[in-house]
């Protein structure tokens, strides 16, 4: 059962802000999935959006995140293309790149003039708007042993890179919180601990490079997601190539074989989980459009 996190900065949205919040992911998508056409990149719904193509056609009623999948190589053009086909209306966050800055092993297009920023970056200077995460697919060695000792190194390498960029914006209140439970306390106390040993580099430079194949073995996986490196290892073809799936008043990419995908994932996906399982996502303040909000403000502020 999920319980409210017990602090003022919480933000739960209502069905209105979540209806709407729905709206704005969905012009994202579409935005993204218009540049990924136009230059013949590869981009596929993950998780809980692709789910919500299969069993809902669209969003899951609940849902108040969208991810999806591009392949390293498409990623990688895909931040190269970013500014020209999109620094109009969004801002991008990424790994290993001088033009964009790192918030996470993940890279996110956020939505400029809207809020919606997490609890662990609402006093860090990135992005803190709408946004839709990119996890990278990347090829992993067919020799298990190889497989093995690579994926324990990135995911120790990702532990640190994280815990740094913990460490370098730890605040009072961020201690605070986690404190509210013991398996909260230590996990804090063990990431400010790790954050520390290794910020003599900046967080910037530990980067996820170490996960990247050179060679396509036709075993995919995504090593950023929730499973980490080992969650979603499956063949090339479970992901490749994409399929339309419908998705609200659109076609979405899927991966290509999203039974095998969602089981790998979710298990039985068709089971509509009871609601007090449902995830949900708390943000620090939530607004679609902020120059208006501070211009009301202004205006009340002048009466």
């Amino acid at each position: 059962m999920q319980i409210a996190p017990e602090t003022e900065m919480m933000h739960e949205l209502t069905p209105e802000e979540l209806k709407a919040l729905q709206a704005c992911f969905l012009e994202i998508i579409k935005d993204i999935d218009r540049v990924c056409q136009e230059h013949g990149l590869c981009y596929m719904a993950a998780g809980g959006t692709a789910l919500g193509s299969v069993r809902h056609k669209g969003f899951i009623p609940w849902d108040d995140d969208v991810d999806i999948l591009m392949p390293r190589e498409d990623l990688n053009r895909f931040v190269e293309l970013f500014e020209e086909c999109m620094g109009d209306k969004y801002e991008l966050t990424t790994p290993n790149s001088d033009k964009y800055q790192l918030e996470s092993m993940i890279s996110a297009v956020y939505k400029k003039n809207t809020l919606k920023a997490a609890f662990l970056d609402y006093n860090t200077p990135f992005p803190k708007g709408v946004h839709i995460d990119i996890f990278a697919i990347e090829s992993v060695p067919r020799n298990s042993i190889v497989r093995g000792i690579k994926g324990v190194t990135a995911m120790g390498l990702q532990y640190i890179a994280v815990s740094t960029l913990f460490y370098h914006y730890r605040s009072p209140e961020k201690k605070k919180f986690f404190s509210q439970s013991s398996a909260g306390r230590f996990n804090y106390g063990l990431r400010c601990t790790v954050g520390f040993l290794f910020s003599f580099r900046p967080y910037k430079k530990w980067g996820d490079r170490f996960v990247r194949c050179k060679k396509d073995t036709g075993l995919w996986a995504v090593p950023t997601d929730i499973g980490h490196y080992f969650g979603h290892i499956m063949p090339k073809e479970v992901y490749y190539p994409p399929i339309k799936g419908p998705f609200e008043d659109f076609s979405i990419n899927l991966p290509h074989d999203p039974d095998t995908y969602l089981k790998n994932q979710y298990g039985d996906y068709w089971v509509i989980p009871p609601e007090a399982d449902r995830e949900k996502h708390y943000s620090v303040g939530f607004c679609l459009d902020c120059a208006a909000e501070e211009q009301k403000k202004d205006g009340a502020q002048d009466q």
